[in-house]
């Protein structure tokens, strides 16, 4: 486990999404299982790649590199679908979020996260194996 060393360090699921680390908060994680069969939805935006059952539920599953903004990266050796909790906390639910690899985890100081612009990437931290894209998974669906 990379160390962000200091008090109130937050610990984060590293995972790597086409060219581009993203640091997921542990807390929004449920569940890491092997990429899930998707059926498509016609008409859907860029990032939802469609429907897959995850415990007998549909489970929306979200391309993570498209949501981010990563270039494609080299074909997965074990791609992973990522089950966490998305939305802002009165309406949360659960989605699906394909990445090329769960790495490790990770703990980060919030003053070692540079903020960005409100969205899903809340802003850029050093990791050991470079920068990750720390991601707000609360944003997504928030008006």
């Amino acid at each position: 486990m990379t160390s962000g060393s200091g008090e109130g360090a937050v610990r984060y699921l590293l995972l790597q999404a086409g060219e581009v680390l993203c640091a997921l908060p542990l807390n929004q994680v449920r569940r890491i299982v092997r990429a899930l069969p998707v059926q498509p939805l016609p008409g859907a935006a860029a990032e939802l790649l469609g429907l897959a059952e995850f415990s007998g539920e549909p489970l929306p599953v979200l391309d993570l590199a498209a949501l981010v903004g990563a270039p494609p990266g080299a074909q997965p050796a074990f791609p992973v679908t990522v089950v966490a909790w998305a939305g802002p906390p009165a309406g949360r639910e659960v989605v699906g979020l394909t990445a090329d690899a769960a790495l490790e985890i990770v703990e980060l100081a919030p003053a070692a996260v540079v903020a960005a612009p409100a969205g899903v990437v809340a802003g850029e931290a050093p990791v050991a194996r470079g920068a990750a894209r720390v991601l707000n998974l609360e944003a997504l669906g928030a008006p």
